[in-house]
């Protein structure tokens, strides 16, 4: 389990965890990782949970912004089956959105049901091929 609290890591610009078997979950807390351009998970593959709290991989907190070289990665991770993103959280990312290669992938929560959160505010993605989702709320 990797668990990181809230404002923790205002500096760097790459945020990437790939090629580490023994990760079954992923907690990020509020307010994390704000100058970061580029998200990756890549070939987790016992990685089962990610949560992300709110306001995190922003520098646009309670708003959005349009950073069209910020990308946000999530691939090869055989076993994911939630992914729960915060409010806010990258809601200045507006570069690639890639979800890709998640059979597992059950249930995917991006902001809040019934509230502006802004995240990905100007990305263009789309979800597909995801045969087993059970719960999409974006």
């Amino acid at each position: 389990m990797v668990v990181i609290g809230e404002k923790a890591f205002s500096e760097g610009t790459d945020f990437s965890i790939s090629h580490c078997d023994s990760v079954e979950t992923i907690e990020i807390g509020d307010e994390c990782f704000g100058s970061v351009q580029t998200f990756r998970i890549d070939e987790l593959s016992r990685l089962k949970t990610l949560k992300i709290g709110k306001n995190s991989f922003t520098q646009k907190k309670n708003g959005n912004g349009n950073g069209e070289s910020k990308s946000f990665h999530i691939v090869n991770c055989a076993s994911i089956e939630t992914i729960d993103i915060g409010e806010f959280s990258f809601s200045d990312f507006a570069g690639q959105f890639e979800l890709n290669n998640l059979p597992a992938l059950r249930s995917l929560t991006i902001g809040s049901d019934g509230k502006s959160s802004s995240n990905f505010y100007y990305s263009s993605f789309v979800v597909q091929s995801f045969y087993l989702i059970t719960k999409i709320s974006l």
